[in-house]
C-alpha cells in the first residue's frame, strides 16, 4: 500500500476541510435567507389583511345588517 507524503495527507484534509467549510456556510447561509423571505412575506400579508379590514367601507354590508 503507497503511503503518501505527510505534507500530501495534510493538503488534503486541509481541501477537504475547506469544501466542507464552503459548502455548509453556503447551505446555513441560503437557508437564513429563505427563512427570512418567508418571514418577511408572512408578516406583509398579515399587515396587509389587517389594513384590508380596517378599510373605510370594509364591513358595512354586515354593519347594515346587524343593525337591523
Amino acid at each position: 500500500m503507497a503511503r503518501y507524503a505527510w505534507y500530501t495527507r495534510v493538503t488534503d484534509a486541509l481541501h477537504r476541510l475547506t469544501i466542507l467549510t464552503l459548502l455548509g456556510g453556503g447551505l446555513y447561509l441560503g437557508s437564513g435567507v429563505v427563512y427570512t423571505i418567508y418571514m418577511n412575506t408572512k408578516s406583509l400579508n398579515d399587515k396587509q389583511s389587517k389594513l384590508i379590514s380596517n378599510a373605510p367601507g370594509a364591513g358595512d354590508d354586515q354593519d347594515k345588517k346587524q343593525e337591523q
